[in-house]
Protein backbone atom coordinates (compact mmCIF):
# COMPACT_ATOMS: atom_id res chain seq x y z
CA UNK A 1 0.00 0.00 0.00
CA UNK A 2 2.97 2.36 0.90
CA UNK A 3 4.28 1.79 -2.36
CA UNK A 4 1.35 2.19 -4.30
CA UNK A 5 0.81 5.83 -2.64
CA UNK A 6 4.59 6.85 -3.23
CA UNK A 7 4.32 5.78 -6.70
CA UNK A 8 5.48 9.65 -7.89
CA UNK A 9 8.54 8.71 -6.23
CA UNK A 10 9.43 5.16 -8.01
CA UNK A 11 9.69 7.01 -11.16
CA UNK A 12 12.51 8.74 -9.95
CA UNK A 13 14.30 5.52 -8.52
CA UNK A 14 17.12 4.29 -10.74
CA UNK A 15 17.36 0.77 -8.98
CA UNK A 16 13.67 -0.13 -8.16
CA UNK A 17 14.50 -3.67 -7.19
CA UNK A 18 16.56 -2.44 -4.70
CA UNK A 19 13.95 0.72 -3.81
CA UNK A 20 11.43 -1.84 -3.08
CA UNK A 21 13.21 -4.66 -1.11
CA UNK A 22 14.97 -1.66 1.18
CA UNK A 23 11.35 -0.24 1.33
CA UNK A 24 10.01 -4.01 2.31
CA UNK A 25 12.86 -4.16 4.98
CA UNK A 26 12.06 -0.87 6.69
CA UNK A 27 8.35 -1.91 6.36
CA UNK A 28 8.90 -5.20 8.17
CA UNK A 29 11.52 -3.65 10.97
CA UNK A 30 9.02 -1.22 11.30
CA UNK A 31 6.12 -3.79 12.33
CA UNK A 32 8.58 -5.95 14.35
CA UNK A 33 9.54 -2.88 16.52
CA UNK A 34 5.83 -2.33 17.56
CA UNK A 35 4.56 -6.04 17.84
CA UNK A 36 7.65 -6.75 19.95
CA UNK A 37 6.74 -3.24 22.37
CA UNK A 38 3.17 -4.29 22.43
CA UNK A 39 4.08 -8.00 23.20
CA UNK A 40 6.60 -6.66 26.35
CA UNK A 41 3.68 -4.66 27.66
CA UNK A 42 1.61 -7.50 27.56
CA UNK A 43 3.96 -9.96 29.46
CA UNK A 44 5.32 -6.94 31.73
CA UNK A 45 1.35 -5.57 32.48
CA UNK A 46 0.84 -8.32 35.80
CA UNK A 47 4.47 -8.08 36.71
CA UNK A 48 5.38 -6.52 40.11
CA UNK A 49 7.79 -3.36 38.98
CA UNK A 50 11.34 -4.95 39.81
CA UNK A 51 10.43 -7.29 36.71
CA UNK A 52 9.29 -4.85 34.98
CA UNK A 53 12.40 -2.22 35.10
CA UNK A 54 14.62 -1.63 32.52
CA UNK A 55 17.94 -2.10 34.48
CA UNK A 56 18.42 -5.50 32.15
CA UNK A 57 17.28 -4.64 28.32
CA UNK A 58 15.22 -6.76 26.39
CA UNK A 59 17.88 -6.72 23.61
CA UNK A 60 20.12 -8.06 26.39
CA UNK A 61 17.74 -10.76 27.45
CA UNK A 62 17.63 -12.26 23.45
CA UNK A 63 21.62 -11.59 22.94
CA UNK A 64 22.00 -13.81 25.25
CA UNK A 65 19.49 -16.47 24.62
CA UNK A 66 21.09 -16.69 20.75
CA UNK A 67 24.71 -17.02 22.47
CA UNK A 68 23.73 -19.78 24.31
CA UNK A 69 21.94 -21.67 21.55
CA UNK A 70 24.96 -20.64 19.58
CA UNK A 71 27.27 -22.12 21.47
CA UNK A 72 25.17 -25.16 22.04
CA UNK A 73 24.78 -25.54 18.31
CA UNK A 74 28.66 -25.62 17.81
CA UNK A 75 29.20 -27.75 20.48
CA UNK A 76 26.72 -30.03 18.63
CA UNK A 77 29.29 -29.89 15.54
CA UNK A 78 31.79 -32.62 14.80
CA UNK A 79 35.09 -31.69 16.34
CA UNK A 80 37.06 -31.66 13.72
CA UNK A 81 34.38 -29.02 12.23
CA UNK A 82 33.99 -27.22 15.75
CA UNK A 83 37.69 -26.58 15.54
CA UNK A 84 37.69 -25.73 11.88
CA UNK A 85 34.69 -23.37 12.08
CA UNK A 86 36.15 -21.51 15.47
CA UNK A 87 39.10 -21.05 13.83
CA UNK A 88 37.77 -19.24 10.90
CA UNK A 89 35.11 -17.38 12.03
CA UNK A 90 35.92 -16.74 15.46
CA UNK A 91 39.94 -16.47 15.48
CA UNK A 92 39.78 -14.60 11.93
CA UNK A 93 42.30 -17.52 10.51
CA UNK A 94 42.40 -17.74 6.78
CA UNK A 95 41.47 -21.13 5.22
CA UNK A 96 45.28 -21.32 4.46
CA UNK A 97 46.36 -20.51 7.98
CA UNK A 98 43.93 -22.98 9.26
CA UNK A 99 44.67 -25.88 6.90
CA UNK A 100 48.62 -25.24 7.72
CA UNK A 101 47.47 -25.10 11.78
CA UNK A 102 45.73 -28.13 11.49
CA UNK A 103 47.96 -30.03 9.10
CA UNK A 104 44.70 -30.81 6.38
CA UNK A 105 44.37 -29.35 2.96
CA UNK A 106 42.79 -26.44 1.83
CA UNK A 107 39.82 -28.09 0.66
CA UNK A 108 39.34 -30.32 3.47
CA UNK A 109 38.78 -26.57 5.67
CA UNK A 110 36.59 -25.94 2.82
CA UNK A 111 34.60 -29.02 3.25
CA UNK A 112 34.33 -28.31 6.77
CA UNK A 113 33.45 -24.96 7.02
CA UNK A 114 30.77 -25.89 4.24
CA UNK A 115 29.36 -28.75 6.79
CA UNK A 116 29.51 -26.56 9.55
CA UNK A 117 27.43 -24.29 8.00
CA UNK A 118 24.72 -26.22 6.97
CA UNK A 119 24.72 -28.18 10.48
CA UNK A 120 24.51 -24.34 12.24
CA UNK A 121 21.89 -23.25 9.82
CA UNK A 122 20.00 -26.13 10.52
CA UNK A 123 19.71 -25.79 14.15
CA UNK A 124 19.33 -21.99 14.61
CA UNK A 125 17.00 -21.40 11.41
CA UNK A 126 13.99 -20.56 13.91
CA UNK A 127 16.36 -17.66 15.15
CA UNK A 128 17.41 -16.41 11.78
CA UNK A 129 14.62 -13.25 12.40
CA UNK A 130 16.07 -12.98 15.34
CA UNK A 131 19.48 -12.46 14.40
CA UNK A 132 19.13 -10.23 11.38
CA UNK A 133 16.20 -7.80 13.01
Amino acid sequence: MALWQGRKVLSKVNNADAYIFIAVKHAVARYVDVNYKKKRELLTENLPDIYASDTISDSDIVDKELKEKYKAALNNLPPRCAEVFRLVREDGKKYSEVADILGISVKTVDNQMSKATKMLYEQLKENLFSIFF
